[in-house]
């Protein structure tokens, strides 16, 4: 069957098996004729035709020699992960005059590498000075810390710097609530930030167990918290932990000290010293003692350098005495292994570790949770390892009686005392309130 389309015989078979669309030119179009078919074709379409006929380019149509730009660019852009102020500002279209001005200007008030990822840059840009050039900047403004604002406006050849210091909230952030079956639902139910549920489950988990946290319980947390006047919210750290039992405190948590370790407020608040021996695992029982031994894994005699007091499977760990701990990690034979130093060349090592409670580095205090019983290592079971250390070689740990002093002096358990009254002040919600109300 033949067609005639836009001056153009198509040939079109329809019926399958037959040979393939023959398109011939039926006769030579004149300039009318082939301006109407240009008119139906797509390319007038891209140009936003609603009937391409009304759209096709006729002879009228001249290229211009120049289209006009805008007199200036409002732009924003984002400083990127990675990425440098410099390369930032050149890919808006800030020439590197205009770059290096602007980066001196800026180093006055923040250095430019300080700068936060994610931050944004109001960018305008004003009129080319010739063809070719980069097109001057004009203003840069963005936000350079939590409680400072700064905008560059230029000023001749260079730019003109302008602080605008942002009022800022310090009130913490404290959060009351009742456990539920499940102490992280019930705290994301009552708007907790994420970080600080994070911390306060650690921190209760550390010192009293999640398991002795029952339904009904009362959970009470305070967060540090920020909030500046240009609408920035900044959280902090876990500042009090604390569940109650039927009106009482089952454990209160206070972070204290050039450390910024949560302790508990009421061992703090104990004075008394006394010399003791000292055993790391609550009501565990001593399986093997220090001396020569036949080894259950290797099969074969060998010195054993310390105690093993087996204990369920993830029981917390205390340190016997203060000290700074000096190593955190797997030891050989010990599996996961933490070795405190406690002055007067005496230092005690603890084995078998399931996870650890501290870092190397840390300062940690007599009872402090440093990890939890388990079963790395050369080890057929769950419990401790429990070593000490005199001038570096081993002597047995029922030996050693540690001098213990459960709290502080009595002018630093005043200052914890305000401290913990200054926390506890803090009502529910305070730091949600209107910022106008406070600034």
């Amino acid at each position: 069957m033949g067609v005639m389309w836009g001056g153009i015989a198509l040939a079109i078979s329809l019926w399958p098996g037959l040979p393939a669309v023959d398109l011939a030119p039926a006769m030579e179009l004149d300039a009318p004729a082939r301006d109407q078919w240009r008119g139906q074709v797509v390319a007038p379409l891209a140009q936003g035709a609603d009937r391409a006929l009304h759209r096709a380019s006729g002879v009228l149509v001249t290229p211009m020699a120049a289209a006009p730009e805008r007199p200036r660019l409002d732009l924003v852009a984002t400083l990127v992960e990675g990425d440098s102020l410099a390369r930032m500002l050149a890919r808006a279209g800030v020439g590197p005059g205009d770059t290096a001005r602007a980066l001196s200007a800026i180093a006055a008030a923040v250095p430019p590498a300080d700068i936060a990822p994610g931050t944004r840059f109001a960018i305008t840009l004003g009129q080319h000075a010739a063809p070719g050039q980069p097109r001057p900047l004009e203003h840069l403004a963005f936000r350079a810390r939590f409680d400072l604002d700064l905008a560059l406006t230029r000023a001749g050849d260079g730019f003109a710097l302008a602080r605008h210091s942002l009022p800022v909230d310090a009130t913490p952030l404290r959060i009351r609530g009742v456990a539920g079956p499940s102490l992280y639902r019930a705290a994301r139910a009552s708007g907790a930030p994420m970080q600080a549920i994070q911390q306060f489950l650690a921190a209760i988990d550390a010192h009293l167990s999640l398991d002795e946290v029952r339904p009904g319980d009362t959970f009470d947390m305070v967060v540090g918290y920020k909030r500046s006047a240009g609408g920035a919210v900044e959280v902090g750290d876990l500042l009090y932990a604390a569940i109650e039992s039927g009106g009482r405190a089952k454990k209160q948590l206070l972070r204290w000290g050039g450390d910024g370790q949560l302790f508990d407020a009421s061992a703090m608040a104990e004075q008394r010293a006394a010399q003791a021996l000292i055993m790391p695992v609550a009501g565990a029982r001593i399986t093997s003692g220090y001396g020569w031994r036949f080894h259950p894994i290797l099969g074969f005699g060998r010195m054993h350098s310390g105690t093993d007091l087996a204990a369920p499977y993830g029981s917390p760990v205390y340190a016997v005495a203060d000290g700074v701990v000096s190593f955190v990690g797997p030891h050989g034979g010990h599996g996961n292994y933490i070795r405190l130093e406690h002055g007067g060349a005496i230092g005690t090592g603890y084995g078998h570790l399931s996870r650890f409670a501290v870092q190397q580095g840390l300062r940690v205090r007599a009872g402090q949770v440093i990890g939890y019983v388990g079963s790395t290592g050369l080890s057929t079971g769950p419990h401790l390892h429990y070593e000490v250390f005199r001038g570096g070689a081993s002597i047995d740990p029922m030996s050693v009686h540690f001098t213990v002093r459960a709290g502080v002096d009595k002018k630093e358990l005043a200052a914890f005392r305000a401290r913990l009254a200054q926390v506890l002040a803090v009502k529910p919600g305070a730091a949600l309130a209107p910022l106008r109300d406070k600034i």
